[in-house]
């Protein structure tokens, strides 16, 4: 992994900032569902890593994107994020949060409705999370996900990623262009 810098109070490097720590204790014996079955906390490292090459440095912002999921996934409570980080940071990762005690099919439905609502913050990790998680299907699926799951998610994503409207336009390239690059391999068909 590169050595990225953090413009903040001083040149951090990522692996130096605590949600760093905080991320890879809780996200611990974790795997990704592709069939290389990654640690799991390289999913928010990529994430933060997408934001920083994308010139968004600030601390708070990469703090809770490598904190994104904990929630989420882990037993982490949301008073450790809000202690330890203060209440920016815990406010983004909350926003970005599924309610676990939702169907599946419900949380899929709330992030697509509650897109355009999330705070500018909260927007661009949105952004920046299906980013890898698009990209991640394309290099490495899960072996259990049949053409059609992918295509399914590939175009839930879609919907996310319009409904959060203009956030960034660089970072919507990257996301269109591993869209496309997603929907050919699963299709066979060209983009529109």
């Amino acid at each position: 992994m590169d050595l990225l810098y953090i413009r903040g109070q001083g040149n951090e490097l990522m692996e130096d900032l605590p949600a760093f720590a905080l991320a890879a204790h809780w996200h611990k014996g974790q795997t990704r569902k592709g069939r290389q079955k990654e640690p799991f906390v390289q999913h928010p490292i990529r994430v933060a890593e997408i934001l920083i090459r994308h010139g968004i440095t600030q601390t708070e912002l990469i703090s809770a994107a490598l904190l994104h999921d904990v929630l989420e996934d882990t037993d982490c409570p949301p008073s450790e994020i809000r202690t330890r980080f203060g209440s920016e940071v815990s406010g983004w990762v909350q926003e970005v949060t599924d309610r676990k005690t939702l169907l599946k099919s419900q949380r899929k439905q709330m992030q697509v409705e509650r897109a355009a609502l999330l705070s500018p913050g909260a927007k661009l990790i949105r952004l920046a999370d299906k980013i890898d998680n698009v990209e991640s299907l394309f290099n490495d699926p899960p072996a259990n996900w049949s053409w059609q799951r992918q295509r399914e998610y590939a175009a839930w994503a879609n919907r996310v990623v319009k409904n959060l409207g203009p956030v960034h336009s660089a970072m919507e390239a990257r996301y269109h262009e591993a869209s496309d690059q997603l929907r050919m391999k699963v299709t066979g068909k060209k983009p529109f």
